[in-house]
């Protein structure tokens, strides 16, 4: 089959050039050229093409204009090819991508470019004009891999996408709350040239952080972390962020293998993996990986996307959950948090901690945090006093600082093994470095250590964890 391409540009060498790149591939036949966006409307309406390659800087009505247009009367597959965006303010390249481009191309990817270069451009341009020809096959997914769901609330949200993404991103991530709890790593597949616009583009549009991931990054709720171009990103047990260069493994870099298989690997069943819309497989594999440790898996359904193929990929595998359209994405998100939230605070309204802080401001710090998380939480600043106590009200877990004047955490540990009280939990609580506190920790019998950092989200998954029989010690 051939496929018919029409060029929209206002420069006679911009389109002589388009021209011949685009039919370098026997596949692709320019059927007409427009220098205007009202002829671009026109002809559009007329030859009914399978592709247009958009300008964006026209006289008369301009490319975005066009765009909508277009798009409201027939919907086809469009690409803008354009340079990078020098502007302070408005992004058209992402705003014609939010009216209903498909990808931005950089125009040095045909102009000037070595003969690879333009064939590899031919051979993209005559994938995305078979997506508005070939109807996508059934949704319906293979045997589903069988799985053991996770009971507790997932620390990070994994989203991929390619063809179609920043659109699709940037509907889920704007329908997602300011205090959403959990972080959020994005890949999406994105010329170098584009990617700090793509930043923007999804700030503007995102009641989150947004931010290009960077290595040594630790992730933390309300923010999303952006996998920058030609570096995957991976993450570790302790939410820390990776990079690694392009080594040309993949297809793609970044990977959404890369991210959701490094998930699968460090957080077990903690962790999301949402798989949108896209041109090929990257991100199924890692979906999988994702199902088999217990994570919750969601693809897009195939209706809603710009092109299917990693969501269909995904469900070839059996690697999805869910099939989920678009405009409930953050729905299914939101709800499945909420879900994890409200069974953990019941768990833990039956746990009770005590704190043990000659610091007053720390302690009610301390009870503030794991009380809003469901905890049932006593303080002390009289470390002498915590045997006492503990004889008369006992707890589930103590929480001693190391350094207090009237007697060292250590010391308190010491005594309380000494005085019978072996079975209650107690957790060194210090700034120290870790090094020495896990030192003091294991000389005085404590059953653990952990390090005040000020981050209320990192102390109550340490006090889960300590409760749940995986905490550091």
């Amino acid at each position: 089959m051939v496929f018919s391409v029409l060029v929209v540009d206002d420069s006679d060498f911009t389109r002589e050039a388009l021209r011949r790149a685009l039919e370098t591939d026997p596949a692709l036949k320019v059927v007409g050229e427009a220098k205007t966006g009202e002829e671009a409307v026109e002809l559009a309406r007329r030859l009914r093409p399978h592709l247009i390659t958009m300008d964006l800087s026209m006289p008369g009505m301009g490319g975005l204009k066009a765009i909508e247009k277009i798009m409201a009367e027939r919907p086809v597959p469009l690409v803008v090819i354009c340079e990078r965006s020098s502007s302070p303010g408005q992004d058209l390249n992402f705003e014609a991508m939010h009216r209903g481009a498909l990808e931005l191309v950089p125009k040095s990817e045909v102009f000037g470019g070595h003969q690879m270069l333009i064939q590899k451009f031919a051979t993209r341009m005559r994938q995305l004009a078979e997506t508005g020809v070939a109807k996508p096959p059934s949704a319906a997914p293979a045997p589903a891999v069988a799985r053991k769901p996770s009971a507790e609330a997932p620390l990070l949200i994994g989203l991929g996408a390619s063809t179609g993404g920043p659109r699709a991103l940037a509907q889920v991530l704007g329908e997602l709350p300011a205090a959403f709890p959990v972080p959020i790593a994005v890949v999406q597949h994105m010329a170098t040239d584009f990617f700090d616009s793509f930043v923007g583009f999804l700030a503007s549009r995102s009641k989150l952080k947004v931010c290009s991931a960077e290595a040594g990054m630790k992730a933390s709720p309300g923010t999303v972390y952006l996998a920058p171009a030609n570096h995957n990103l991976t993450v570790d047990r302790e939410l820390i962020f990776r990079l690694t260069p392009n080594t040309m493994t993949s297809a793609h870099c970044p990977s959404v293998d890369a991210l959701f298989t490094t998930m699968a690997r460090s957080l077990h069943g903690r962790a999301v993996g949402v798989l949108m819309t896209g041109m090929g497989d990257d991100g199924a594999q890692g979906l999988l990986a994702l199902r088999r440790v217990g994570a919750r898996t969601i693809v897009q359904d195939a209706a809603s996307c710009a092109v299917a193929g990693m969501p269909l990929a995904a469900l070839a595998l059996g690697a999805a959950e869910e099939v989920v359209e678009l405009k409930q994405i953050a729905t299914a998100l939101i709800e499945d948090l909420r879900i994890h939230r409200t069974s953990e605070a019941v768990a833990r309204t039956k746990k009770r901690i005590l704190i043990v802080d000659d610091s007053p401001l720390l302690l009610e710090a301390g009870r503030l945090a794991l009380e809003a998380a469901g905890y049932e939480v006593r303080t002390l600043e009289n470390p002498l006093m915590v045997a006492m106590l503990l004889r008369k009200n006992p707890v589930d877990l103590v929480l001693l600082d190391v350094n207090m004047p009237a007697v060292q955490g250590p010391q308190v540990v010491t005594s309380l093994r000494a005085h019978g009280l072996n079975s209650t939990p107690v957790i060194l609580y210090s700034d120290l470095d870790e090094k020495l506190l896990s030192t003091k920790a294991a000389e005085c019998g404590a059953t653990g250590w952990l390090r005040k950092t000020g981050d209320e989200h990192a102390l109550i998954r340490a006090i889960d964890g300590w409760l749940g029989g995986r905490g550091r010690g």
